[in-house]
């Protein structure tokens, strides 16, 4: 009874002292593995990896628009020019035509009129059709000719001086009439019209 008391004890210790061995192993093997690192903790956050964005292809400008301001047509630019061009009808048929200078800025429209045969006047003849309407006469010899007329103002009315050059060779003494007829924009009195016509290339100075 005794002997059997004695083994029952002892198996008891060897359970014990088993135990306490494998527990220390376990307690040992954990300190170490956290000595190493391998618990990961929280100082050393893993960090996602760092994606490069694709490259993108280069946009293409595009151009700003032309701002820049038209051009403004300067109203002190007479006819000098730009001047009114008017062919003239005649009896013979012969080409001609004379180019208007207006300085005044008041005539609109210019025309020829229909003259008849042979010549009717001296000189340059100013004559009313209409409060702002005037048409003008003269006489040149049958054949070509570029005539140039100057509208001005001068001693608060308007100058008309017709430059008419001279034949460059023998013609037709007999002279045919050439009409012009001139619109303003207000009216026009013919009686303080000045009318000039002078023989050549001279202009008015």
């Amino acid at each position: 009874m005794t002997t059997h008391l004695l083994d029952r004890h002892n198996r008891s210790n060897q359970i014990t002292l088993l135990v306490s061995i494998v527990v220390g192993t376990i307690l040992a093997a954990v300190i170490a593995f956290t000595a190493l690192g391998g618990g990961g903790g929280t100082d050393d956050p893993v960090l996602p990896p760092v994606v490069s964005p694709s490259p993108s292809a280069p946009s293409t400008p595009v151009p700003a628009p032309d701002e820049t301001p038209a051009p403004t047509p300067d109203p002190d630019q007479g006819s000098d020019g730009m001047p009114i061009k008017v062919d003239l009808q005649n009896a013979t048929g012969a080409d001609v035509y004379v180019d208007i200078v207006d300085s005044t800025g008041l005539l609109v429209e210019a025309r020829s009129g229909t003259p008849g045969d042979g010549m009717s006047v001296e000189g340059l003849v100013a004559e009313n059709i209409d409060a702002t309407t005037l048409k003008l006469t003269w006489t040149d010899f049958p054949i070509d000719n570029a005539l140039a007329l100057y509208v001005d103002e001068h001693d608060g009315g308007i100058r008309l001086l017709l430059v008419q050059p001279g034949p460059s060779e023998t013609t037709d003494a007999m002279g045919f009439d050439r009409e012009l007829i001139l619109s303003f924009s207000e009216p026009v009195s013919a009686d303080q019209v000045e009318t000039i016509i002078v023989e050549g290339l001279d202009t008015p100075g």
